[in-house]
Parts: C-alpha cells; sequence; structure tokens
C-alpha cells in the first residue's frame, strides 16, 4: 500500500483587490484587479496553494475539476493533469500552452483580439491545479518546488525589481472608483494612485518604491507612450539611480525598425529590453542590432521564433 499522501480537499476561491489607473498597450488597468486561488489539502497536514489570473471563465472551469483532483496521490500530479485536459478542457494533454481559450462572451471575444488575451488561457486552469499539487509534493519530499522543476534549484536567492508604471488620471474617470491617498504620507501609497505621466514622474514613482520596499533594479511598462519619450524615462531613471539595473517593457508594440533605432547606443541606460517588438519575424534581432540584450516570453512566441531566440541567448 503507497504511503504517499492523497489529496483530501480542494477549494477554489476567487479573490479581489483594489488597483490604479496603471497604463499599458491595451489602455488601463480595472480600478478592481481578479485572481483566482486553489487550494489543496493532503492526508499528512499539508496545505498547497496556486494563484493564476482571475475572471468568471477560469474560475468556472476550475469549479468543475475537485472530482478529478480529490482522492487522488499527489505522486501522480501529471496523470492527474492529464486527465483534466481530457475530461474538462476537452482535448489530449500535449504540453504547455496547447489548450486554446473558448470565448462565452462578446466582451471575452474581445479581450482575446488584444496582446495580453494570455490570462484566458484555459492553461491557467492547470496551472493553478500543478503549482498546488507540486506546492505538496515538495512538502511531503522536503524540498522546495523549484527543486522538482527542469534543471533543479539554481539560486537560492532572486533580485526583485521594483515595477514602475505609467499612472492615468484617476479624476476623468470618477465613476469608476479607482482609489485615492492623497493624504498618506507614505510616498509610496500615495503616489501610486496619482497621474504619472512624465520622466520625472517616474522617477519619484521609482524613488517611494525604493523608500518603501528597498528596491534597487527597476522595469518600467511601456507600449503607453512614444518609443522615444519612454527611452527618455528610463534614461532619467539610470541617472538618477546608476547602480540601478533598469528595464523597458513595451509590451511587443514598436516594429523591429522603431526598437533598434530608439535603443542604439543605449546601452549605458538598459540592461536589457523586454518584449521590444512582437514576432514579425525579427524579434530575435533586435539585441543584435542594437547591440541590447532582448527578453521574450517564450509563450508568447511561434515554436520556430523560440528556437530562434534561444540560439541568440535572447530567452530568459
Amino acid at each position: 500500500m503507497s504511503l504517499t499522501p492523497i489529496v483530501t480537499e480542494m477549494h477554489v476561491i476567487p479573490v479581489a483587490g483594489h488597483d490604479s489607473m496603471l497604463l499599458n498597450l491595451c489602455g488601463a488597468h480595472e480600478p478592481i484587479f481578479t485572481r483566482n486561488l486553489v487550494i489543496l489539502k493532503d492526508s499528512s497536514g499539508h496545505t498547497g496553494i496556486g494563484e493564476v489570473p482571475g475572471g468568471a471563465t477560469i474560475l468556472g472551469v476550475l469549479q468543475r475539476t475537485p472530482e478529478l483532483v480529490i482522492g487522488r496521490s499527489i505522486g501522480e500530479y501529471n496523470n492527474i493533469l492529464m486527465t483534466i485536459y481530457d475530461k474538462v478542457l476537452g482535448g489530449k494533454y500535449k504540453g504547455p500552452q496547447a489548450t486554446v481559450h473558448k470565448a462565452k462572451t462578446e466582451a471575452e471575444r474581445k479581450v482575446l483580439l488584444q496582446p495580453h488575451e494570455i490570462n484566458l488561457r484555459a492553461d491557467n486552469v492547470i496551472t493553478a491545479i500543478e503549482a498546488a499539487l507540486l506546492d505538496l509534493l515538495g512538502k511531503y519530499l522536503g524540498v522546495p518546488a523549484c527543486v522538482l522543476l527542469g534543471d533543479g534549484q539554481q539560486r537560492k536567492e532572486v533580485r526583485a525589481l521594483g515595477y514602475l508604471f505609467y499612472i492615468g488620471n484617476r479624476h476623468k474617470a470618477e465613476s469608476l472608483g479607482y482609489l485615492s491617498d492623497e493624504h498618506n504620507q507614505d510616498n509610496w501609497y500615495r503616489m501610486r494612485n496619482e497621474e504619472a505621466l512624465t520622466p520625472a514622474d517616474i522617477v519619484e514613482q521609482a524613488a517611494a518604491a525604493k523608500e518603501h520596499y528597498g528596491f534597487s533594479d527597476f522595469k518600467l511598462k511601456g507600449g503607453v507612450m512614444k518609443p522615444e519619450d519612454e527611452i527618455e524615462a528610463v534614461t532619467a531613471l539610470k541617472k538618477t539611480f546608476p547602480d540601478a539595473r533598469i528595464t523597458l517593457d513595451p509590451n511587443g508594440s514598436w516594429s523591429l525598425k522603431t526598437a533598434i533605432e530608439v535603443c542604439k547606443n543605449k546601452t549605458h541606460v538598459l540592461t536589457y529590453a523586454e518584449d521590444p517588438c512582437g514576432p514579425e519575424g525579427g524579434i530575435f534581432r533586435a539585441g543584435d542590432y542594437g547591440r541590447i540584450p532582448t527578453s521574450h516570453r517564450a509563450s508568447d512566441c511561434h515554436q520556430y521564433d523560440c528556437y530562434r531566440l534561444a540560439a541568440n541567448d535572447s530567452l530568459c
């Protein structure tokens, strides 16, 4: 008889929190963000947790899976995931990002046309459960979950960066209910809800993040202003924080030509550029021609592009 713990409970919990009017390629963040949590408990008393983007579609699918998870050994987590693919997602298991989300509403169909449709991918259902199962398995074996992945644990610490955003004027959308914290004595809590559209604003936001959290490196979410203006903002960051590693992420909104032009001679400013342009048959070349290292989310690239990116050391 196997002594490997079995899953005894599964809870799917939607959560929400307040967000600022953060700007990105698609517009602005809504005043409320949502996430879906999966909490598993096993017969040994351990708890495993998974977290993925929110939304009713992902939540609805997750709520159909407990009967396929409860009562199964945590050691057969891959078989559990394959069962979910077959019985809930309607397709054979084919690896990461293999499942195409089927829109249920007109709003979802519009979202799927946007660059950030990743939040609606049905693979998030698998990710939530897999993360919770790996959490349980790691606790059973007495190792961090990262030891069970790929080539195993590569480091004990990761240097985190401060994520900076352009922020819209919430007063122009008062009916949406964005929060105000303008009288807070903590600069970070005050500034994260206030308009930030200039390089000076971005530098001030970084200073507040450094003061509150201790960040020494920064990433600016781009794809909002003109490319030249965003380069001006990260240049101002580097000038203010000369020892910081600075990153700019335009979310693939630039053309290859623009990416090369604006990143030229900026090796003293940018540590690397994240997603400077999209999969137009040239994303892997931006780093070579602009002499700036580039990184791309492999999940957003075609398989052929991933091979080319890897060959040029452009994946992170």
